[in-house]
Order: structure tokens, then sequence, then C-alpha cells
């Protein structure tokens, strides 16, 4: 009996050992699959945070790039603009920018100071519809008072317009019918944005972009690019039209200190030749003149103020108008001079000087004699019908520095063919990598004008120096030739 249930005790144990085991290897792998799960729950969600960081990133290159785009918009336009002081470039460098990099077309329109649009601007991505462009926004420029013209609109209430997607029906109430409307069909019009050109208070003008294809509408990132493309556009704009002014005032008042034309005196050929150094807004110092004083008798001058702007304009005026009146009662060319150095020093409050060269010219058939006082001024030259050239006259003193200047006067005969030349130091002075210009080569290229005529001397010796430097003028140039042609 004792052994039956020893092997009974000893099946149980097996029995429990294997079902112990059994649920030891269910609960290994049940942890097994749970670690498996778990692993792989985790592998997923890392994935999905890749993903999203490659779409964070990519988004981030994206609008890094966008950004990057848009600031080259704002720099291309804004070199270019700053390279011209015209209007027209300014509009160019807007429209063309603007067509390169956020829109497929661009056109500005400029107003005038009654607000009326005077003319239009345009550039499209493709350099070949150029012409297209303006020939649409030209072919009707837009009326201020049009209801439907969206760049009227700006233009009155002085906002930007942005309109994503624009219907058939809506470009065709803007383009009037005909050549303009033809033209905006091939060209094509799907979205638009309109902005203002404005500076300084004003409205000048409008800027507007087009989109030609309707899946890739304009938004409002691209509506504040435009403004701020137009606000640099509005600036550039207004400063062109302020330059214009000041040229037109400079180059008038330029005008009207120097002789209009120059008188034609029997049996001698007079010409000039006038090349400022300063910008166009500004008037320089050199001036010339030749009147007749008495019957017989002319008087040709040259001089050069210093200083530049108005200024130097009120000087010239003085001299000037000192010279042909003093003219009228002084016969030597050295006591109009001295004339002029008493007025300057009367009526100028502050330091300032000239320099003068006054000629007194007696013709009588095919012989000029000449008479020449110098102020503190280049001695003039005589090109010689045979080639030669030599100096005339003594130098002098400054006008306007001394109560009792030195100016003494220096009688010359020129024959038939001889060239009386008198320029101001701006010929000579002309530097080119710190070598000047001087009067040896001035005698050199007067020698090689031998036989020219007067305006051909002036002319060449202009030439010369204009060839001989290097970089942006020094100082205005001022020749004035006197030729006896009998």
């Amino acid at each position: 009996m004792q052994r039956e249930d020893d092997t009974t005790e000893a099946v149980v144990s097996l029995e429990r050992r294997m079902l112990d085991a059994e649920r030891r290897a269910r609960e290994v792998a049940e942890t097994a699959q749970t670690v498996a799960e778990t692993a792989q729950a985790e592998a997923e969600a890392a994935r999905e945070e890749a993903v999203r960081a490659r779409q964070e990133a990519e988004r981030a290159h994206r609008l890094e790039t966008q950004a990057r785009e848009r600031l080259q918009v704002l720099v291309e336009a804004g070199v270019a603009m700053a390279a011209s002081f015209e209007t027209r470039s300014a509009l160019a460098a807007a429209t063309a920018a603007a067509a390169r990099r956020v829109c497929d077309y661009s056109v500005a329109f400029v107003v005038d100071r009654e607000g009326r649009v005077e003319a239009a601007v345009g550039a499209h991505r493709d350099p070949a519809r150029f012409g297209m462009v303006e020939r649409m926004a030209r072919a009707h420029l837009p009326d201020p008072e049009d209801p439907d013209s969206i760049v009227a609109e700006v233009l009155k209430t002085g906002e930007p317009a942005l309109i994503p997607n624009l219907s058939l029906e809506q470009m065709e109430r803007m383009m009037a019918a005909g050549e303009q409307r033809e033209l905006a069909r091939s060209l094509g019009l799907a979205s638009l944005i309109v902005v203002p050109l404005a500076a300084r208070g004003r409205t000048l003008g409008v800027l507007a972009l087009v989109r030609d294809d309707p899946s890739t509408p304009f938004v409002e990132e691209d509506l504040s690019l435009a403004g701020m493309l137009a606000a640099r556009t509005g600036l550039a704009v207004d400063n062109a039209r302020l330059y214009a002014e000041r040229e037109y005032v400079a180059e008038t008042l330029r005008r009207s200190l120097l002789p209009p034309e120059l008188p034609g005196i029997e049996g001698l050929e007079i010409a000039a030749r006038y090349l400022p150094a300063a910008d166009g807004t500004q008037v320089g110092g050199d001036f010339y003149d030749v009147f007749e004083a008495a019957p017989e008798r002319w008087i040709a001058v040259i001089g050069d103020v210093v200083g530049k702007g108005a200024e130097a304009a009120a000087m010239m005026g003085l001299a000037r108008y000192t010279i042909r009146t003093a003219a009228m009662s002084e016969g030597r060319p050295s006591a109009i001079l001295e004339t002029l150095n008493q007025a300057v020093l009367q009526q100028t409050d502050d330091e300032r000087f000239c320099t003068a060269c006054c000629v007194r010219l007696r013709p009588s058939g095919s012989q000029t004699r000449a008479t020449v006082s110098s102020g503190g001024h280049p001695l003039p030259l005589v090109l010689r019908a045979d080639g030669s050239t030599e100096v005339v006259g003594t130098p002098g003193t400054i006008v306007g520095v001394f109560e009792n200047p030195v100016l003494a006067d220096h009688a010359i005969d020129l024959g038939l063919g001889d060239t009386l030349v008198l320029y101001t130091d701006g010929v000579t002075d002309e530097r080119r990598d710190g070598d000047e210009f001087g009067e040896a080569r001035l005698h050199e290229a007067l020698s090689e004008l031998t036989g020219a005529g007067a305006q051909r001397i002036a002319d060449g010796l202009v030439e010369a120096v204009v060839a001989f430097r290097t970089g942006q003028p020094k100082d205005d140039i001022a020749i004035l030739t006197i030729q006896v042609v009998g």
C-alpha cells in the first residue's frame, strides 16, 4: 500500500511541476508579446515623430526660403533704384523684381500733380512679353474717377487691395474694351494685388502684381511683401522727382548765367564748350561771355568763381553783369577787372573771390588785335595757323582779395587762321592716377587741332581732357575759342 501512495504522489508532483512550467511559459510568452507590442508601439510613435519632425523641418525650410526670396525682391529692387535718379528707372526696378520672384507680371502707374495717371511701366516674368504688358497698361490709362477701376480705388483711398481669385466678369469690368481687354486675356489675370506708391504724405501712383494661374492665388503674405516693395518704390519715385526739379532749377539758373548764344563778329569765328563737374542739381563756378562794348570793340571774358551752388551762382551773376557794365566806360581790360575787384570786395560779406581773364578784341579785316588782362586766371593760349602755340599775357592778382590788385594789359596781333583759346583750370587740373593733364598736354592737344575751326578746337580740347581723366571730373571745364577767319 505504501508503494502505491508514493507513486501517486510522484505523479501528482510531476503534474504540478508540468503545470507550473506551462504557466511560467505562458507568462513568459505573454511578457514577450507585451514587450514586442510595446516596442512596436514605440517604434510606430518614433516613426510618427520622425515624420512630424521632417514635416516641421520642411516647413521651416520652406518658410526660410520664402523669407529669403522676399528679402531678395526688396534687395534687388533697392539696388536697381539706388543706381538712378529717374522715375522710370525706379518703376522698372520695382516691376522687374516683382515679376522675377513674386508674380507673373507687374505694372506701375504714376500720377501727375493733379492726380491724373500719366505713365505706366510694366514687366513680365518672360522678357519676351514685356512689350505686351506695357501695351496693355497704356492702351487705356486708368481714370481716377472710374468706379470699376481698382487702380482708381487704391489711388483714392490709399489702401492696398487683394483679390485672390479674380473672375472673368471682374476682369472685363476693369479693362477697357478692345486692345486692352484682349491683351489681358492673352496675358492672363487670375489673382491681383494693387498697392499705393506713397511718400511724404502723398500718393504718387500704384503698383499692381498679377498672377495668371488660378491655382496659385495671392495670399496675405504676398500683400505684405507688395506693400514693402511699394513703400521703397514710392520713396524712390519721390526722390527722383525732387532730383529732376532741382536739376531743372539748376539748369535754368546755369543757362541764365551763360550767354544763350555767342554773337556773330565779322572776321571772327567764336565757339565755346562748358562741361560741369557737379551733378545736375548744382550750379558750377565757371562762366564766360562775349559782347560788344562799343563800335568795333568787343569784350571776351572767362572766369572761375570759388565754390558751387547758390552762392557761386550769385557771384557769377555779380561778375558777369559788373564786367558788362564796366566795359561801357572802361576801355582797358585791366580797368574792367579792377572794377570787378571793387564790386566783389564791397558786395560780398564772406570770403568769396574769383579769377577772370578779360580780352578786348579789335577786328580789322584779316587781322585782330587782342588785349589781354588776367586776374589770377590761367593765361590764354594762341594756336597759330602754322601749328605753333604760345602763352599770352602776364599773371595778375586774384579778383576780390586785395584792395589794390596787380593787373596788366598785354596786346597781341592775331593773323588769319590764328585762334585765341581761353580756358578755366578744370582743363589743366584734371588728373589720372596722380598725374595732372597740365599745360604741356594742353599745348600738345592744341597743336593736334591745327587747321580746325573754332568749335572743333573747343570740342577737341574737351575730348582730350575727358579721355585723359579717370573717375569723376574734378572741376568744371569752360573753353572759349576765338579764330580769325577774315
